[in-house]
């Protein structure tokens, strides 16, 4: 594939994810309002732009591999570019004076360098626990939920047990 190619499918694939994760917040509005038509057809179309990224990734990336070679990516590769351009954003922002944005960035690094642990530990830890994702800033945690989020202080009874998956 060229490198103008690459761009233009790697551009698209940013769209198509922004795209989902805005209709899913536009789903939650609609359903705060009491309004499910809508809900129901934003839920839809942010399913539909997940199915589009996830084909889109894969053209991208080329095949997903077995996983073992997935793990070893995610470790290597994922978790600690996500990382490194998080970390990147929080300076930007508190340069520019953008608290809430640096904050909302500080906490994606603390959530992400989480995940890496996670990944990093999955022998030790061994097969069958569950996971809790914290709805406000992301935080996985495992076997059971924390009385608060180490992360962003949301209650414990506020996590959701990740079913596998389930996406």
């Amino acid at each position: 594939m060229s490198e103008d190619l690459s761009d233009r499918l790697a551009q698209a694939l940013s769209q198509v994810t922004l795209a989902a994760a805005r209709l899913e917040v536009f789903a939650k509005k609609a359903q705060a309002q009491g309004r499910p038509a809508e809900a129901a057809l934003f839920t839809a179309l942010a399913a539909s732009q997940r199915v589009q990224a996830r084909r889109l990734t894969m053209l991208l990336r080329g095949k997903v591999g077995e996983t073992k070679d997935n793990l070893g990516q995610l470790r290597q590769d994922v978790l600690p570019g996500l990382i490194s351009s998080l970390a990147q954003g929080v300076h930007q922002a508190d340069q520019a004076g953008q608290d809430i944005l640096g904050t909302a960035l500080d906490q994606a690094v603390q959530v992400d360098s989480g995940q890496a642990e996670l990944a990093r530990d999955l022998a030790a830890r061994g097969a069958g626990l569950d996971y809790y994702l914290c709805p406000v800033c992301g935080w996985l945690d495992t076997g059971r939920t924390p009385g608060k989020c180490p992360v962003c202080g949301a209650l414990g009874s506020k996590f959701e047990l990740v079913q596998a998956g389930l996406i």
